[in-house]
């Protein structure tokens, strides 16, 4: 059996955490006639669907990701092409 490689999708990551609570307390219970199961793939839907409201609000509410969004407009950002125009020999020259 091979490790499954590291994901970076957090929505998928968060989706499937929900999945795995739900489908555990959901298909855990012993059986009751009166009370029908979900079909699994409505429980994934689900589970995308909490994870990504989730998301939405946590970037609305959580101080921490309103400081690092904030943090991350406010970054600059360089490319090789705003170098481009820089003499890089005239650095290491002595002033």
């Amino acid at each position: 059996m091979s490790a499954q490689p590291a994901t970076t999708d957090l929505l998928r990551d968060l989706a499937l955490e929900i999945y795995i609570r739900l489908a555990s307390r959901v298909y855990s219970q012993p059986d009751k006639p009166e009370q029908a199961r979900p079909n699994p793939k409505v429980l994934a839907q689900m589970s995308f669907k909490l994870a990504q409201a989730f998301q939405l609000v946590d970037h609305e509410v959580n101080p921490i990701a309103i400081a690092a969004a904030a943090a991350k407009a406010k970054a600059v950002s360089f490319t090789a092409a705003d170098m481009a125009g820089i003499d890089l020999d005239s650095l290491t020259k002595p002033r």
